[in-house]
């Protein structure tokens, strides 16, 4: 049976699950990342009616953070505990995170440098960011991503590829 972790435990629940507590703090709470990630009313309110969708199917599930119509929750049972982003319309996991906090927070400094690429992001803000989320590689990361316009263009043709490059960079895969 799949059940959903109330409001009132999550924070624990997530801390407990190995989640950093500046991460936990920053949800809906830095103006930086205030459209991507924000606090889970959205999701306590979607969950029960999607509750029956098969990625649920005989989990708990605690909502971490909802960014629009999508959202990131731990998903665990007896033997396996997974970070997963899906949407609300959609019945599939989009990205499993196994459980790699800093794989899902080096993706949200990633939408956020690439959401930035035109602004001449200053390593110094982006390092910022990094500190207020709990992401100790923020340094390093910019400096995997400022790379000339051109160069930034071609790989993110191939942007699963270059991630993956980069975590590895970072060792986080």
């Amino acid at each position: 049976m799949t059940r959903i972790i109330c409001k009132e435990d999550r924070e624990i629940q997530l801390l407990n699950l190995g989640m950093p507590l500046a991460f936990l703090k920053s949800i809906g709470n830095t103006l930086e990342l205030k459209s991507r990630v924000e606090d889970v009313d959205g999701a306590y309110f979607y969950l029960p009616g999607i509750i029956n969708y098969e990625i649920l199917k005989d989990k708990y599930v605690v909502p971490i953070y909802s960014s629009g119509e999508s959202f990131y929750m731990i998903l665990y049972d007896e033997k396996t505990q997974n970070i997963i982003h899906f949407e609300l319309e959609n019945d599939q996991v989009y990205e499993d995170y196994s459980n790699n906090w800093e794989l899902l927070l080096m993706d949200i400094m990633i939408v956020y440098f690439d959401d930035h690429i035109d602004d001449e992001l200053s390593i110094e803000d982006f390092i910022s960011l990094g500190n207020k989320i709990g992401f100790e590689k923020s340094k390093d990361l910019f400096q995997f991503r400022n790379i000339p316009i051109e160069d930034y263009y071609i790989k993110s043709e191939k942007a699963k590829e270059w991630r993956n490059e980069i975590a590895k960079g970072l060792k986080i895969l």
